[in-house]
């Protein structure tokens, strides 16, 4: 059976890399990003534990890992015939190295592109509801952040333990029924740690798109997630 499954991965990796020295096309690229992202989560977290920041945080290195990874299969040639992990796994160290180098604590650009593509800029005047409407959207976003960026358990207690995978699993079930586009922007920018910026480069699609897919995203998981509690 492990052998099966190994095989059917790397053909589908095979095909991947086929398919996007064909193309260049941002659909592609999207998939080969998501084939590796385990991966490269996985090298964020060593450099995490072995190149600790005083300003970064875990999801800080992974962020910066996956602008290398990105970077990665830009350059690779499979033609070449090394492997790409091999090839991608200087860019990766690289990239989370020279993020660190240069590292300024600041998210109140991304808090600001979350709230705007929630609801838009509140005006001046909006009533209670509409101003809890845009908080409880954006605590949601974040609860996605700290809920499902990783199935990690922090206690061996068995009632946090089931509590815990029970969230976790009810929240990877509910992203799986958004579509395509909002699965792909709430995935990347929450798990990936990836900007709207590059979320938008990655995809193929501008920055204004990105943001509308966040906000319907964040939108319809919130419903979703009432729904089932």
């Amino acid at each position: 059976m492990e052998c099966a499954r190994k095989d059917r991965d790397l053909e589908a990796e095979q095909a991947l890399w086929q398919r996007w020295q064909a193309r260049r096309d941002a659909q592609t690229r999207a998939e080969l990003f998501d084939f590796y992202a385990a991966w490269s989560r996985v090298l964020a977290g060593h450099y995490h534990a072995r190149y600790p920041h005083p300003l970064a945080e875990y999801a800080d290195f992974v962020g910066l890992a996956s602008m290398g990874l990105l970077q990665a299969i830009d350059g690779f040639n499979p033609a070449l015939g090394s492997r790409f992990k091999s090839y991608a796994e200087p860019f990766i160290k690289g990239a989370v190295l020279k993020g660190l180098a240069c590292y300024i604590k600041d998210h109140q650009q991304t808090s600001r592109e979350r709230l705007l593509s929630v609801a838009g800029e509140a005006e001046e005047g909006d009533d209670l509801a509409t101003i809890v409407n845009l908080t409880v959207g954006l605590a949601f976003g974040y609860f996605l952040e700290l809920g499902i960026l990783d199935a990690e358990l922090y206690d061996n207690d068995p009632a946090s333990l089931y509590e815990r995978e029970n969230g976790l699993e009810t929240l990877a079930y509910l992203v799986e029924q958004l579509t395509e586009g909002e699965r792909r922007v709430i995935t990347g920018h929450y798990y990936q740690q990836l900007s709207f910026v590059q979320l938008s480069e990655m995809m193929g699609v501008s920055k204004a798109r990105v943001s509308q897919l966040h906000g319907q995203g964040l939108q319809k998981l919130r419903r979703l997630y009432e729904q089932v509690s």
